[in-house]
């Protein structure tokens, strides 16, 4: 059954362009944070996985990334791009923040209600016009699918959260309201969250796919962090790895601690 679902997963038609600018970085934080993302792969593919990955210092421009380009099952994490589609619309006057629609978003996001997130789709025109309005953005590689079936490439969606969290796709007052949104959400404390220290400020998104046995098809964690002064995406999609969810969860927390090291490498 997991065969058959990520075979029908269908290709990126080209290569998602570059996120950010190379600038002059520190060479060794390239150097921690591709060491760190090499050790996660290799613990993901000892647990039977693939690990996509995706790490921008949104600061200084580094960027590492693993199977960045692979379309993944996106579970949960596909509430982000919804969630910005919305607040674009109600910033737009196509929506208004009524208090159902503020219920949709709660429920959807702190309750990771599946059918606010199809009621939303339905609100934005259903999928397609959801899609086309990505694509119109530059987001090529994120496709939304009702009932958190759909799917995108690291790097798209860590274009996305990046963007987000520079204020280049809401006004300031949208932009943080819908961050501290993301900040609230406490599912999977043991992803990104148990691997930056408590102060460290993290908007994030987790989706877990559920395929039976001890393997999931998805292990998703995908957020934005604020840890020693800089601010720092990150995007795991961790497809098809068995064992126990604490093994898995590891790995993405892996990479938070990865890039909290990194951070401090000026």
């Amino acid at each position: 059954m997991i065969g058959l679902l990520i075979a029908a997963i269908p290709p990126v038609p080209t290569p998602e362009p570059p996120i950010f600018s190379p600038t002059a970085t520190p060479v060794s934080e390239r150097a921690v944070l591709a060491a760190g993302v090499n050790d996660a792969s290799a613990r993901a593919k000892a647990l039977g996985g693939l690990l996509g990955v995706t790490i921008v210092d949104v600061t200084t421009g580094a960027t590492v990334a693993s199977n960045g380009d692979a379309n993944l099952p996106m579970a949960s994490v596909e509430h982000l791009p919804i969630a910005v589609l919305v607040y674009r619309a109600i910033a737009a006057g196509t929506l208004s923040m009524t208090r159902d629609m503020h219920g949709l978003l709660s429920r959807m996001l702190d309750d990771d209600d599946d059918e606010a997130a199809n009621t939303l789709l339905d609100q934005l025109g259903g999928s397609e016009a959801a899609n086309a309005q990505l694509r119109a953005m530059g987001f090529r590689s994120i496709f939304l699918v009702p009932n958190d079936a759909g799917y995108a490439t690291p790097n798209a969606l860590a274009a996305l959260f990046g963007e987000l969290a520079q204020g280049k796709l809401l006004d300031p007052k949208e932009t943080k309201e819908l961050l501290s949104a993301f900040a609230g959400i406490g599912r999977d404390p043991g992803r990104l969250r148990a691997g930056f220290a408590r102060n460290v400020t993290l908007a994030h998104v987790p989706g877990t796919l559920g395929g039976g046995d001890d393997t999931n098809i998805a292990t998703n964690d995908a957020g934005v962090a604020e840890v020693n002064g800089r601010t720092v995406v990150i995007v795991a999609m961790l497809q098809g790895a068995r064992g126990p969810d604490a093994k898995r969860d590891a790995v993405i927390a892996s990479l938070a601690a990865t890039a909290a090291q990194a951070s401090t490498n000026l």
